[in-house]
């Protein structure tokens, strides 16, 4: 009888023991649960606004990224247009977590994001990133409106494909498919119409290949008609007047009014008049003539003689 009643009291200790350690890890639990809840939005990290296009096309797919450290945070995106993403968790270090998100409206949208901890709980919405969606009047923001895109046979939707313009002055370099817009007459912007560089040699697209220059009041341009970097012809924008160069080394001999005689010397942005080297084969060649024509006259004049000596010869 004694055994059983020891038995008895044993069980009771341990059945005890297992009840109370029950109730202390609900307790715990349930502190840990109102913690997380009243923690869950007053995580007072505040993240920043996240990366992407700030112009987007209506009806297209764009990327948004953020970068982070904190391997195991959850990361969630808010489009602004009512619709949230799943939350990202982050599985490596210095890693930067995206996701996608396309507008069907256009508008402007506010994309932000907010921090999962699991002990802070959320954070606060990130400050936001402005997304501009869709443009009546150029879709793909490119710069070039749908009109004119549509004209030249570009694709409006496609930032990528415009019409070329070599010097970004605004106006494309060929006139549009349909007639309705005029090319630029000055494709590379350096002074000179297409045509005037068609004629003497230098290249329509290219403005590193003709170089201004003025003497008195009139503006000239220097070509590079062989692209060796030295200009070949002068032209004169008021008589149209093309003449060709001597280069000497990096000197530029320059005629022009086309006389084919030099009058000025061009060498890295300074002009000089040109006065010519001195004549020293012509001085002596006059030099040689004159001595020849003295000595002519002196032997005329019998001033100047050449005589001969005669010996006797004795027997």
């Amino acid at each position: 009888m004694n055994k059983k009643a020891g038995s008895l009291q044993k069980s009771k200790i341990i059945k005890f023991n297992c009840t109370k350690l029950l109730i202390i890890l609900s307790i715990i639990f349930t502190i840990n649960s109102l913690f997380c809840v009243t923690a869950a939005d007053n995580n007072p990290y505040v993240p920043f606004a996240p990366s992407g296009p700030s112009k987007c096309s209506d009806g297209a797919c764009y990327e948004f990224t953020y970068s982070t450290t904190d391997v195991g945070s959850l990361w969630m995106f808010d489009w602004g247009d009512g619709n949230f993403s799943d939350w990202i968790e982050v599985k490596d270090s210095d890693a930067k977590i995206s996701a996608h998100h396309g507008w069907t409206s256009q508008g402007i949208y506010e994309v932000r994001i907010r921090h999962r901890s699991l002990i802070l709980g959320n954070s606060t919405w990130s400050s936001p990133l402005t997304v501009t969606v869709g443009n009546p009047t150029d879709h793909d923001y490119d710069g070039w409106s749908n009109e004119i895109e549509e004209a030249y046979g570009k694709n409006p939707n496609d930032a990528d494909d415009y019409p070329l313009d070599t010097d970004g002055d605004g106006t494309p370099d060929d006139d549009s498919l349909d007639g309705a817009y005029t090319g630029d007459t000055d494709d590379d912007n350096d002074g000179l119409l297409d045509t005037v560089e068609l004629f003497i040699g230098s290249d329509t697209k290219d403005s590193s290949d003709v170089t201004t220059i003025v003497i008195g009041e009139t503006v000239y341009y220097l070509a590079d008609s062989d692209a060796d970097g030295k200009g070949n012809y002068l032209y004169n924008s008021q008589t149209w007047l093309r003449t060709g160069t001597y280069i000497e080394g990096e000197k530029i001999y320059l005629d022009i009014n086309g006389d084919s005689a030099w009058d000025y010397s061009y060498i890295n942005g300074a002009i000089a008049q040109y006065k010519g080297s001195f004549p020293w084969l012509y001085v002596v060649i006059v030099a040689i003539i004159i001595v020849i024509v003295v000595v002519f006259i002196l032997f005329k004049s019998g001033i100047l003689y050449l005589y001969e000596e005669e010996y006797v010869a004795e027997e």
